[in-house]
């Protein structure tokens, strides 16, 4: 794996993540607050399908620049920069949870992106059509308002949330569950993954704070453009972001398949034998 400081925009440098496995591109949008590179197990499922995976760092998280509130729309000229410095004339797009938004970014605004793949991504929040947040506790609805307003003090709320959110045992909400499920938890793979959280906060809580309030503004396109095909994968017992928008994009989306993996929740879904199958169908 390399470590790579790539100026996107004048002045601007996009840490990213890069695992070489081949001729083919995939570009892989992180989820929230989890900028991270890939278990060697992951990084070595993507090399047996032939492909190498770059992993852009999103704004305020690691070594990547600040540049402020902006929709999802513009980290699509991030995944384009990111697509150029590497040399490559085309990609696949993949996103998982907050990511899923950035791979539907580059398929409905980039025209190199060939197809693409959402695990369990969100969809905007501002639906005419849809409420994404119709089964959330109020609580939650709550730390959403607060984002949506971005008032001056937001930057303070976050930095003090922080070490509370660092704190959290990742193998708690693992406590209850069935032995499949625990045996994933404790997976070279999945331990890999839960031991990265620090990578977010290296800088601060910028990037986490800006993440979560561009999920909660308009996206600034429209999924329904989306012409190329698109796989969406999520399982029926997350708590994190709720099936129902897997369904919703579903029906947005001309050319895409829905996989519902029953009893696997946010994290699972994005494993290695879920991913497995994902790259087959590509």
């Amino acid at each position: 794996m390399e470590t790579l400081f790539i100026e996107t925009a004048p002045g601007v440098i996009t840490q990213t993540f890069l695992h070489k496995g081949g001729d083919k591109l995939i570009v892989w949008h992180h989820g929230m607050p989890s900028p991270r590179p890939f278990s060697p197990q992951m990084a070595d499922l993507f090399k047996s399908h032939g492909y190498s995976v770059a992993i852009p760092i999103r704004q305020g998280y690691a070594k990547s620049s600040v540049v402020g509130p902006r929709p999802i729309a513009k980290d699509a000229l991030v995944t384009k920069a990111v697509v150029n410095y590497l040399g490559f004339d085309e990609f696949i797009t993949t996103g998982f949870s907050a990511g899923g938004p950035r791979a539907l970014a580059d398929l409905a605004l980039l025209d190199n992106a060939t197809q693409g793949i959402d695990f369990a991504g969100l969809v905007p929040a501002n639906l005419t059509d849809f409420n994404p947040y119709a089964n959330a506790p109020e609580d939650e609805l709550e730390f959403f308002e607060i984002i949506r307003k971005f008032e001056p003090d937001l930057i303070d709320k976050f930095t003090e949330w922080m070490p509370g959110f660092m704190a959290q045992d990742p193998m708690a909400e693992f406590a209850d569950a069935d032995d499949e499920t625990k045996a994933w938890a404790n997976s070279p793979d999945a331990q890999f993954r839960f031991a990265q959280g620090a990578i977010a906060f290296e800088s601060g809580a910028q990037g986490w704070m800006l993440d979560e309030y561009s999920v909660q503004v308009d996206f600034g396109f429209d999924v329904s453009t989306i012409t190329k095909p698109l796989q969406i994968i999520t399982g029926d017992a997350d708590i994190n972001v709720d099936m129902s928008c897997s369904v919703w994009l579903h029906s947005k989306v001309k050319d895409s398949t829905l996989k519902v993996v029953p009893g696997f929740g946010h994290s699972r879904i994005f494993s290695l034998e879920i991913i497995d199958q994902a790259l087959k169908n590509l």
